[in-house]
């Protein structure tokens, strides 16, 4: 009952405009903690989201980078802590993670991993949904600067056959609220995929809720930390 409740207010948010919003960081100023959360006798595990794109590992203070997650792409990840983080304007939750020999740690966006030990399927599909993404099959994720209105990616997602009602099937302009069994599933998916080092500015998202398969949908994004 309290899933079904809160899956109808995600979907009631988005419906209404309020939608979602996405941890906003800097590392242009020296942050502070401000909550911290042990995990020192659990140590939960977790890898790279995706290990192809640079992510690093900072200090405490995210003022200088640790290491890079690319260099570590079957790594796992273990959690000591968790801490809330700010620099007066944008505040963030990142986890202080070690490998098993301990030879490297730092600070790391939470939503740059994902829980679990890395395995040789990691981030892999287990399904036998369509690799190739078409107008029958997909919506395309387009990342825009929302300062310079330049684009900075576009993505193609297949829609996961297992995200589908029963007896739904998928063709150009099926509207994804009738065939997908969560439509914020959309907005999960774009999420997952915003480029590395941006985060997502928009505040609500009614186009989500409208989409259909094979259409474009926009997002608004800006650097989450600073590369220099």
């Amino acid at each position: 009952m309290n899933k079904m409740i809160i899956k109808s207010l995600a979907l009631g948010a988005l419906t209404l405009g309020v939608g979602f919003t996405t941890q906003q960081v800097s590392a242009s100023a020296s942050y502070r903690t401000v909550k911290t959360k042990s995990y020192a006798s659990t140590t939960p595990a977790y890898h790279a989201k995706n290990a192809t794109k640079s992510v690093y590992l900072w200090n405490s203070t995210l003022t200088k980078k640790q290491h890079n997650l690319k260099n570590y792409p079957k790594t796992t990840w273990y959690v000591q802590k968790s801490v809330k983080l700010t620099n007066g304007k944008k505040t963030g939750i990142f986890y202080y993670v070690k490998n098993k020999s301990n030879s490297a740690s730092g600070y790391v966006w939470r939503n740059y991993l994902t829980k679990g030990k890395f395995t040789a399927t990691s981030g892999k599909s287990t399904t036998t949904d369509p690799t190739v993404a078409t107008s029958n099959n997909s919506l395309t994720f387009k990342y825009v600067n929302a300062d310079s209105g330049a684009t900075v990616a576009s993505t193609s997602w297949v829609v996961p056959s297992k995200l589908l009602k029963s007896g739904a099937s998928l063709s150009e302009g099926t509207s994804m609220k009738s065939a997908l069994k969560d439509i914020t599933s959309v907005l999960s998916a774009a999420t997952a995929d915003t480029p590395s080092g941006y985060y997502i500015t928009d505040t609500t998202y009614p186009d989500v809720v409208t989409s259909k398969v094979g259409e474009t949908l926009t997002f608004h994004v800006l650097p989450l930390l600073s590369q220099n």
